[in-house]
């Protein structure tokens, strides 16, 4: 069991890293607002994008994880 919360503490730290990396892009997004700069823009957009989807899925798994613990426990 002491294996698991270990487990959930490391998506846990997975997930603040991936918010601390928006926050980046969304910096970096916000630095870039010139046109000529769109080709930046449409980068930090993908990225952002990618880490959403991961988001989700991070979160599915702590939510499968954390019911998994709950029950066993």
């Amino acid at each position: 069991m002491n294996e698991l919360y270990l487990i959930m503490r490391d998506l846990l730290e997975v997930e603040y890293n991936q918010k601390s990396l928006l926050r980046v892009l969304e910096t970096l997004e916000t630095a870039y607002e010139e046109p000529e700069q769109e080709d930046v823009k449409l980068i930090v957009h993908h990225i952002r994008g990618s880490i959403r989807e991961s988001q989700a899925e991070l979160r599915e798994a702590i939510g499968r994880l954390d019911s998994y613990t709950a029950k066993a426990a």
